[in-house]
């Protein structure tokens, strides 16, 4: 089980926009972002099991939130304004991919599957991962008995996760709200939740595009053709929401450079 005591909130907040700023100025997405994390909590007094089980699980529940989320606002947009075929086809595609991960994902917490182990030792099986980075699968798997202590075993504790993500997701409706009206856009606060939701779903699927350079404009201009909002203020959203980004990308390497200096703090 992860010990308790080891991590203050401060220590949290760093390494969460140290990943979200290495996340955010690379291709590699959180395929680099997670195991930067979870060594950093190393960093803090966290075994590298311990810091990879915390890094993937809120990474995780994390997703399980957004997917729900982009379902819901994909879904009623398509069934309520009639989007062109092709734009319905793919949203539909969307969904289904989103939705194929949550049932996967469920079924391999209930039946206590060992999902990561079993991905990685079929990346060794067909030689993918050879030489000095063959899996220790043993490590591996322990590592998964902590994440799904509270994906599985602890039903309160991934509640209260669960909770806080999609309170997150508040601020963020709120902001979009806030630009609607700021630049004359008349728009309720469900309508800017369908394009967060929306905007979400096409972050997903390039999750690797650095801060989504070319796709978040193109993406907020095509949801607001489809809302029939004017495209050009999806485009001055999908820019003034990269400042945004970038300003907390600035932080988190400030911060990254903070606890890489910092000796660790046990």
């Amino acid at each position: 089980m992860l010990r308790r005591g080891l991590l203050g909130y401060g220590d949290a907040f760093a390494v969460r926009l140290s990943g979200e700023a290495i996340q955010s100025l690379t291709f590699s997405g959180p395929v680099l972002a997670e195991p930067t994390r979870a060594w950093l909590l190393t960093r803090r007094g966290l075994t590298l099991q311990e810091g990879f089980a915390a890094a993937i699980t809120e990474y995780l529940i994390s997703a399980f939130v957004t997917a729900a989320m982009s379902i819901v606002g994909l879904l009623y947009i398509v069934q309520t304004f009639t989007p062109p075929p092709a734009v319905a086809s793919v949203t539909i595609a969307i969904v289904a991919v989103l939705a194929a991960f949550l049932v996967a994902s469920a079924v391999a917490i209930a039946l206590r599957f060992y999902l990561i182990g079993t991905i990685i030792s079929g990346l060794a099986r067909i030689g993918v991962l050879r030489g000095r980075l063959r899996p220790n699968m043993a490590w591996i798997n322990e590592m998964e008995d902590l994440l799904l202590a509270i994906l599985r075993d602890r039903p309160a504790r991934f509640t209260a996760v669960a909770l806080i993500e999609a309170a997150a997701q508040i601020p963020l409706v709120l902001e979009l709200f806030w630009l609607l009206g700021a630049l004359d856009v008349g728009a309720s606060r469900f309508v800017a939740f369908l394009i967060e939701a929306s905007a979400k779903a096409i972050g997903i699927v390039f999750m690797f595009v650095p801060q989504q350079m070319g796709v978040a404009e193109g993406s907020y201009a095509l949801i607001f053709t489809v809302l029939a909002l004017p495209a050009a203020a999806g485009v001055a959203i999908a820019l003034l929401r990269r400042i945004r980004a970038l300003l907390i990308t600035g932080v988190g390497l400030a911060l990254l450079a903070r606890l890489t200096r910092d000796a660790p703090g046990r």
